[in-house]
């Protein structure tokens, strides 16, 4: 049961992440009149409704069923991308913009908690770390495989809006895939399992969870800060091309930055269990890294980001196992939400300082202070992410 489930997992977290227009879609934006600092506003923009929605979906999806909502996220932002392409104006990339943020808050919680439920449901719970790593790895396989097939469609003279249609396509198998999962989002476990009331109950006991559980705010904490400050990658394309790289070029070093995050994953796969000191280390040398690719005025020199993001990725799965292992079952979905609010807020105030900090059309001065405070956080991993408390296998 675990193999079959595994599978289903991982081959809708390939389809959901092959997206061969997020390599090109800053461009796309460039390409139409769009500036950087107006880039900045849609990123801003992009993250006001899901902060005003995280929280409430997630207790929805502790009430609901987690397939139908996910499957609904997906159609929003293939909805989103659809309205870029027709409309590539700043009004039509903010109403975009916002449906693609639609599809975060949906998914936000009822992923990893659909994700615990499925494996708890055929009695693996335990596993949740080792594969919440493998499924990451396969949704960032498949984005670097969208990326792959963006530059041979780019190379074969294919347009930017041409892939974006692609996309779109792309889109329709995920949902399809999502509500094919097996439905296991009554089959819980803990005395916690029942929160009476409906939503608003819900809602009012998910998010009071971490006010109770000391270890559970520091997870929340620090997940927030990694997963907002995570925002590099967003402007490798345009730091690429402001370097020199041609648009067919510009898929394959986001391919390579990307490769980082695989590895991120392999390294948390492998060893759920690392010390916290040894990752904070690892995430000061990544971040350092990631710091001199920026400052290189060379395309090439970008792809060394992929290096200093996997131990970045590491901390956030790693973080993440951590956390659903010490969220109640009832209200997993909504825990997890919370934390995804405060993943959108640090991301808001990302874009906000890269947005007022550029110099024209080029990011690098207000990344380069993202990246200090990211590499600021790992002095807090040691204090804040606690030793796992079950025994998982080194890897699946």
């Amino acid at each position: 049961m675990l193999d079959g489930l595994k599978r289903r997992l991982y081959v809708l977290s390939f389809i959901d992440k092959f997206a061969p227009i997020y390599a090109l879609f800053t461009l796309w934006f460039i390409d139409n009149g769009i500036s950087i600092a107006d880039l900045s506003i849609v990123f801003i923009v992009w993250s006001i409704p899901g902060l005003a929605l995280e929280v409430p979906s997630g207790a929805l999806a502790d009430i609901v069923d987690r397939r139908v909502l996910i499957g609904a996220a997906f159609a929003l932002r293939a909805g989103g991308i659809a309205i870029w392409l027709i409309s590539p104006s700043l009004p039509g990339l903010i109403v975009g913009a916002v449906l693609w943020s639609m599809h975060d808050a949906l998914a936000s919680g009822a992923w990893q908690a659909l994700i615990h439920d499925e494996l708890d449901a055929i009695g693996e719970a335990h596993r949740y770390g080792v594969v919440m790593a493998r499924i990451d790895q396969f949704s960032n396989l498949g984005f670097g495989g969208s990326t792959l097939l963006a530059a041979a469609l780019i190379g074969l003279g294919a347009s930017i809006e041409a892939v974006g249609w692609v996309n779109v396509a792309v889109a329709g198998a995920a949902v399809a895939l999502v509500l094919r999962l097996p439905d296991a989002r009554w089959l819980t476990t803990g005395d916690d399992a029942s929160v009476p009331g409906g939503w608003w109950a819900t809602l009012r006991a998910g998010s009071s969870t971490a006010r109770r559980n000391p270890v559970l705010l520091r997870l929340m904490l620090m997940g927030s800060a990694v997963g907002g400050l995570m925002v590099v990658d967003e402007y490798v394309p345009l730091l690429a091309r402001l370097n020199g790289a041609s648009n067919a070029t510009v898929p394959l070093i986001v391919f390579v930055v990307w490769l980082g995050l695989i590895a991120g994953g392999e390294l948390a796969a492998r060893h759920p269990d690392i010390s916290s000191a040894t990752l904070a280390s690892l995430m000061l040398i990544g971040t350092a890294t990631v710091a001199v690719a920026i400052a290189i005025e060379s395309p090439w020199a970008l792809m060394a980001i992929g290096i200093g993001y996997a131990p970045v990725q590491a901390a956030w799965i790693i973080a993440d196992a951590r956390f659903q292992a010490a969220a109640p079952s009832a209200t997993r979905a909504t825990a997890t939400s919370v934390r995804g609010l405060g993943v959108g807020l640090i991301s808001a105030a990302a874009f906000l300082i890269v947005g007022l900090l550029a110099e024209g059309n080029d990011p690098t001065a207000g990344l380069h202070w993202i990246v200090g405070i990211l590499a600021l956080s790992a002095f807090a991993l040691p204090a804040t992410i606690p030793k796992r408390t079950l025994q998982l296998p080194s890897q699946e």
